[in-house]
Protein backbone atom coordinates (compact mmCIF):
# COMPACT_ATOMS: atom_id res chain seq x y z
CA UNK A 1 0.00 0.00 0.00
CA UNK A 2 1.46 3.45 -1.50
CA UNK A 3 1.40 6.51 1.92
CA UNK A 4 0.19 9.16 0.28
CA UNK A 5 2.70 12.55 0.35
CA UNK A 6 2.41 14.34 2.15
CA UNK A 7 3.44 17.33 -0.24
CA UNK A 8 0.32 19.82 0.83
CA UNK A 9 0.88 23.38 1.02
CA UNK A 10 -1.06 25.25 3.61
CA UNK A 11 -1.17 28.92 2.03
CA UNK A 12 -1.60 32.12 4.54
CA UNK A 13 -4.68 32.09 6.21
CA UNK A 14 -7.15 35.09 5.85
CA UNK A 15 -9.91 36.11 7.92
CA UNK A 16 -13.06 35.25 6.32
CA UNK A 17 -15.19 36.90 8.45
CA UNK A 18 -16.36 37.53 11.84
CA UNK A 19 -19.27 37.95 13.10
CA UNK A 20 -20.93 41.00 14.02
CA UNK A 21 -20.36 41.06 17.80
CA UNK A 22 -16.16 40.82 17.04
CA UNK A 23 -16.61 44.20 15.42
CA UNK A 24 -18.54 46.02 17.77
CA UNK A 25 -18.91 45.65 21.14
CA UNK A 26 -22.44 44.20 22.96
CA UNK A 27 -24.32 45.85 26.42
CA UNK A 28 -23.40 44.79 30.19
CA UNK A 29 -26.72 44.97 32.39
CA UNK A 30 -25.03 44.96 35.93
CA UNK A 31 -26.62 45.84 38.86
CA UNK A 32 -26.56 45.20 42.34
CA UNK A 33 -29.36 44.71 45.20
CA UNK A 34 -28.29 47.39 46.87
CA UNK A 35 -25.17 50.20 46.45
CA UNK A 36 -25.44 52.05 49.52
CA UNK A 37 -26.02 50.80 52.88
CA UNK A 38 -24.71 52.04 56.99
CA UNK A 39 -24.61 48.66 57.87
CA UNK A 40 -22.74 45.19 56.45
CA UNK A 41 -24.79 43.28 54.21
CA UNK A 42 -24.40 40.11 51.34
CA UNK A 43 -24.45 41.55 47.53
CA UNK A 44 -26.42 40.04 45.37
CA UNK A 45 -25.15 41.19 41.83
CA UNK A 46 -27.12 40.39 38.66
CA UNK A 47 -25.92 40.83 35.25
CA UNK A 48 -27.03 39.97 31.80
CA UNK A 49 -25.19 40.71 28.26
CA UNK A 50 -27.26 42.20 24.85
CA UNK A 51 -25.98 40.04 22.13
CA UNK A 52 -24.81 36.88 24.21
CA UNK A 53 -21.36 37.69 25.22
CA UNK A 54 -18.30 35.14 24.18
CA UNK A 55 -17.19 35.36 27.61
CA UNK A 56 -17.41 37.60 30.40
CA UNK A 57 -14.75 38.12 33.70
CA UNK A 58 -14.88 39.42 37.04
CA UNK A 59 -12.61 41.86 38.82
CA UNK A 60 -12.33 43.77 41.49
CA UNK A 61 -13.88 42.60 44.73
CA UNK A 62 -15.12 39.34 43.11
CA UNK A 63 -13.10 36.78 40.50
CA UNK A 64 -13.04 34.52 38.06
CA UNK A 65 -14.64 33.62 34.61
CA UNK A 66 -18.27 34.25 34.62
CA UNK A 67 -21.45 33.34 32.53
CA UNK A 68 -22.92 35.51 29.74
CA UNK A 69 -25.67 36.16 32.14
CA UNK A 70 -26.28 35.37 35.76
CA UNK A 71 -27.04 36.29 39.53
CA UNK A 72 -24.60 35.65 42.32
CA UNK A 73 -24.82 36.13 45.98
CA UNK A 74 -21.13 37.09 47.42
CA UNK A 75 -19.91 37.28 50.78
CA UNK A 76 -20.72 39.86 53.56
CA UNK A 77 -19.21 43.44 52.87
CA UNK A 78 -18.48 46.04 55.63
CA UNK A 79 -16.62 48.33 53.48
CA UNK A 80 -17.23 49.70 50.31
CA UNK A 81 -16.27 47.70 47.23
CA UNK A 82 -16.19 47.90 43.55
CA UNK A 83 -17.16 45.20 41.19
CA UNK A 84 -16.47 44.71 37.69
CA UNK A 85 -17.53 42.64 34.92
CA UNK A 86 -16.14 42.81 31.47
CA UNK A 87 -17.43 40.70 28.70
CA UNK A 88 -16.00 40.23 25.21
CA UNK A 89 -17.63 39.59 22.18
CA UNK A 90 -15.32 37.82 19.59
CA UNK A 91 -16.42 34.65 17.41
CA UNK A 92 -15.16 34.80 14.14
CA UNK A 93 -14.04 32.62 11.14
CA UNK A 94 -11.02 31.63 8.96
CA UNK A 95 -10.16 30.67 5.46
CA UNK A 96 -7.83 27.72 4.83
CA UNK A 97 -6.26 27.34 1.74
CA UNK A 98 -4.26 24.68 0.54
CA UNK A 99 -2.76 23.00 -2.98
CA UNK A 100 -3.56 19.13 -3.45
CA UNK A 101 -0.60 16.18 -3.90
CA UNK A 102 -0.24 14.67 -6.82
CA UNK A 103 2.20 11.82 -5.90
CA UNK A 104 2.09 9.00 -3.61
CA UNK A 105 5.80 9.29 -0.82
CA UNK A 106 7.28 6.71 -3.44
CA UNK A 107 6.76 8.76 -6.09
CA UNK A 108 4.20 7.46 -8.20
CA UNK A 109 1.18 9.10 -9.26
CA UNK A 110 -1.25 9.66 -6.62
CA UNK A 111 -4.56 8.43 -8.14
CA UNK A 112 -7.15 7.82 -5.29
CA UNK A 113 -6.99 11.12 -2.91
CA UNK A 114 -10.26 10.98 -1.41
CA UNK A 115 -10.57 13.86 0.82
CA UNK A 116 -8.75 16.19 3.19
CA UNK A 117 -8.65 16.77 7.03
CA UNK A 118 -8.25 20.16 8.67
CA UNK A 119 -6.33 20.17 11.84
CA UNK A 120 -6.70 23.07 14.07
CA UNK A 121 -6.37 24.04 17.44
CA UNK A 122 -5.29 26.85 19.95
CA UNK A 123 -1.68 25.29 20.31
CA UNK A 124 0.55 24.22 17.63
CA UNK A 125 1.54 21.17 19.32
CA UNK A 126 -1.84 20.37 20.12
CA UNK A 127 -4.30 20.61 17.06
CA UNK A 128 -6.98 18.77 18.91
CA UNK A 129 -9.65 19.52 16.56
CA UNK A 130 -10.45 18.32 13.16
CA UNK A 131 -13.22 19.12 10.08
CA UNK A 132 -13.23 16.27 7.11
CA UNK A 133 -13.64 17.51 3.55
CA UNK A 134 -15.10 14.52 1.64
CA UNK A 135 -14.32 16.66 -1.83
CA UNK A 136 -10.80 15.15 -2.92
CA UNK A 137 -11.03 18.61 -5.59
CA UNK A 138 -11.18 20.89 -2.52
CA UNK A 139 -8.11 23.40 -2.16
CA UNK A 140 -9.73 25.94 0.50
CA UNK A 141 -12.46 25.46 3.15
CA UNK A 142 -13.79 28.11 5.94
CA UNK A 143 -13.82 27.06 9.90
CA UNK A 144 -16.11 28.78 11.77
CA UNK A 145 -16.99 29.88 15.88
CA UNK A 146 -13.39 30.47 16.39
CA UNK A 147 -13.25 31.97 20.15
CA UNK A 148 -10.83 35.09 20.44
CA UNK A 149 -7.06 34.38 20.40
CA UNK A 150 -4.33 32.42 18.31
CA UNK A 151 -5.55 29.33 16.43
CA UNK A 152 -3.27 27.29 14.43
CA UNK A 153 -3.92 24.46 11.29
CA UNK A 154 -2.32 22.03 9.31
CA UNK A 155 -3.87 20.05 6.63
CA UNK A 156 -3.90 16.17 5.90
CA UNK A 157 -4.92 14.57 2.55
CA UNK A 158 -6.50 11.02 2.44
CA UNK A 159 -6.68 8.31 0.08
CA UNK A 160 -9.42 6.00 -0.38
CA UNK A 161 -8.00 3.52 1.49
CA UNK A 162 -8.09 6.15 4.83
CA UNK A 163 -4.71 6.31 4.64
CA UNK A 164 -3.45 10.09 5.71
CA UNK A 165 -0.59 11.93 5.01
CA UNK A 166 1.45 13.42 7.38
CA UNK A 167 0.50 17.20 8.12
CA UNK A 168 1.03 20.31 6.59
CA UNK A 169 3.64 23.00 7.73
CA UNK A 170 1.14 24.62 10.46
CA UNK A 171 -0.19 28.31 10.13
CA UNK A 172 -1.99 30.39 12.24
CA UNK A 173 -4.58 33.20 12.85
CA UNK A 174 -5.09 35.66 15.41
CA UNK A 175 -9.17 36.31 15.97
CA UNK A 176 -9.50 39.38 17.72
CA UNK A 177 -13.17 41.02 19.19
CA UNK A 178 -14.14 44.00 21.39
CA UNK A 179 -15.01 44.37 24.92
CA UNK A 180 -16.68 46.45 27.66
CA UNK A 181 -16.92 46.47 31.03
CA UNK A 182 -19.13 47.49 33.92
CA UNK A 183 -18.51 48.43 37.23
CA UNK A 184 -20.91 48.75 40.09
CA UNK A 185 -20.14 50.87 43.20
CA UNK A 186 -21.63 49.75 46.94
CA UNK A 187 -20.79 52.25 49.59
CA UNK A 188 -20.96 51.38 53.06
CA UNK A 189 -20.96 54.51 55.27
CA UNK A 190 -20.39 53.46 59.06
CA UNK A 191 -22.19 55.96 61.35
CA UNK A 192 -19.73 58.34 63.48
CA UNK A 193 -20.22 58.34 67.27
CA UNK A 194 -19.44 62.16 67.97
CA UNK A 195 -17.16 63.35 70.62
CA UNK A 196 -17.73 65.54 73.57
CA UNK A 197 -15.13 67.84 75.32
CA UNK A 198 -15.66 69.10 78.97
CA UNK A 199 -16.63 73.50 78.84
CA UNK A 200 -16.98 73.45 82.54
CA UNK A 201 -14.59 72.98 85.62
CA UNK A 202 -17.55 71.75 88.21
CA UNK A 203 -17.45 67.97 88.65
CA UNK A 204 -21.11 66.35 90.05
CA UNK A 205 -22.05 62.87 91.37
CA UNK A 206 -25.09 61.11 90.14
CA UNK A 207 -28.19 59.90 91.94
CA UNK A 208 -31.24 58.55 91.58
CA UNK A 209 -34.72 60.28 90.97
CA UNK A 210 -37.58 58.20 89.16
CA UNK A 211 -35.88 55.83 87.99
CA UNK A 212 -34.06 58.25 86.24
CA UNK A 213 -30.50 59.95 86.61
CA UNK A 214 -30.39 63.17 87.84
CA UNK A 215 -27.08 65.58 88.50
CA UNK A 216 -25.91 65.22 92.35
CA UNK A 217 -23.73 67.85 94.50
CA UNK A 218 -20.31 69.10 93.16
CA UNK A 219 -17.72 66.79 94.27
CA UNK A 220 -14.77 68.01 92.55
CA UNK A 221 -13.09 69.59 89.46
CA UNK A 222 -11.49 68.78 86.28
CA UNK A 223 -10.23 71.13 83.13
CA UNK A 224 -12.03 71.80 80.53
CA UNK A 225 -11.80 70.19 77.05
CA UNK A 226 -11.36 66.56 78.49
CA UNK A 227 -13.24 63.69 77.10
CA UNK A 228 -16.34 63.29 77.89
CA UNK A 229 -17.99 60.00 77.32
CA UNK A 230 -20.86 60.31 74.95
CA UNK A 231 -22.94 56.90 76.39
CA UNK A 232 -23.03 58.38 79.47
CA UNK A 233 -25.61 61.08 79.91
CA UNK A 234 -27.83 63.04 82.00
CA UNK A 235 -30.23 66.05 81.14
CA UNK A 236 -29.79 68.83 80.35
CA UNK A 237 -25.91 68.72 78.97
CA UNK A 238 -24.16 66.32 81.67
CA UNK A 239 -21.76 63.64 80.30
CA UNK A 240 -19.79 61.50 82.25
CA UNK A 241 -16.36 61.39 82.46
CA UNK A 242 -13.31 59.65 83.48
CA UNK A 243 -12.01 59.62 87.27
CA UNK A 244 -8.60 59.60 87.05
CA UNK A 245 -9.14 63.54 84.98
CA UNK A 246 -11.07 64.53 88.35
CA UNK A 247 -9.34 65.88 91.24
CA UNK A 248 -12.53 64.91 93.51
CA UNK A 249 -13.24 66.93 96.70
CA UNK A 250 -16.05 65.23 98.27
CA UNK A 251 -16.66 61.35 97.99
CA UNK A 252 -18.95 61.09 95.03
CA UNK A 253 -22.29 59.28 96.07
CA UNK A 254 -22.00 57.21 92.75
CA UNK A 255 -19.65 55.40 90.67
CA UNK A 256 -19.84 57.70 88.23
CA UNK A 257 -19.27 61.65 87.98
CA UNK A 258 -20.36 64.10 85.58
CA UNK A 259 -19.82 67.51 84.01
CA UNK A 260 -21.05 69.87 81.94
CA UNK A 261 -19.82 68.82 78.02
CA UNK A 262 -20.20 70.14 74.33
CA UNK A 263 -20.03 68.32 70.93
CA UNK A 264 -16.59 68.59 69.67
Amino acid sequence: MHKVSYALLALPLMLLGTIAQAQTAGTITFTANRTSSSTSFAPVLTWSTSPVATSCTASGAWSGTKFASGSETLATITSSKAYTLTCTWGNGTASINWTAPTKNSDGSTLTDLASFKVLYGNSSGNLNMSKAISDPRATSTSIGSLGQGTWYFAVRAVNSKGVESNSSSTVSKTITGASTAKTVNITITTATTPTYKTISTRVYDVVFQNGARVRGREVGSIAKGKACDGSYFVSPAFYGVNLSDVRITVTPRSTRVIVRCERS
